[in-house]
């Protein structure tokens, strides 16, 4: 990571109210960084390259009167990146685990990255679990993969889920607008935010 890039992000956020640095992991070719292009362009690129270790993204947005600057860590799926990725984690205010709706396998490293997210960044970070490719998932596929999300946010102590398409930009602003307002609470409370649980379809 270029030391001038995260310089020019932190320039960018500067002005915020609040700064957030947001983690995003899961395993790799689940579209995460297809998600976080179209929420920062609102563009569709079905074949993103691989996530080399991390891609660090920056943007400023207002929730809730507030002015928030966010710090968006891209961290790669990819077994081989996990030694370069600890000290990226850490200081994280929150955290998204991706998953492909259309291969449930997916699913099965969701618990390996909550508790890294936890080892590295904070025991009590609050954690979103998102689906990705809800455009190309077939019916079942999507009700199993709902079934399996919900009981892994009562198991870990999730925030909660949302199924998401790129290509279709569902749910694509929804997914940071959730774990920015939960973020907003918690500051303004000054106190810790409970689950919001469930599904926003």
């Amino acid at each position: 990571m270029a030391i001038n890039e995260l310089a020019r992000a932190l320039a960018m956020v500067s002005t915020a109210d609040f700064n957030w640095k947001i983690i995003c992991g899961g395993a790799g070719g689940v579209g995460k960084t297809t998600f976080l292009f179209r929420y920062l362009t609102n563009q569709f690129v079905a074949n993103t390259s691989l996530t080399v270790g991390v891609q660090l993204h920056s943007q400023t947005i207002e929730r809730q009167g507030k002015k928030i600057g966010l710090i968006i860590w891209d961290l790669g799926g990819q077994e081989r990146f996990r030694f370069l990725q600890d000290s990226y984690m850490k200081g994280a205010s929150a955290g998204i685990v991706f998953f492909d709706i259309s291969n449930l396998g997916s699913l099965l490293q969701v618990k390996d990255w909550v508790a890294m997210f936890r080892k590295f960044a904070s025991p009590s970070i609050p954690i979103l679990l998102v689906g990705t490719k809800l455009d190309i998932a077939e019916e079942q596929m999507h009700l199993q993969s709902e079934k399996e999300a919900l009981v892994l946010v009562k198991q870990l102590d999730l925030i909660g889920y949302l199924p998401s398409s790129s290509k279709l930009g569902k749910n694509i602003e929804a997914v940071i607008y959730t774990v920015v307002d939960l973020l907003v609470v918690q500051k303004l409370s000054g106190r810790q935010a409970g689950t919001i649980g469930g599904i926003t379809n």
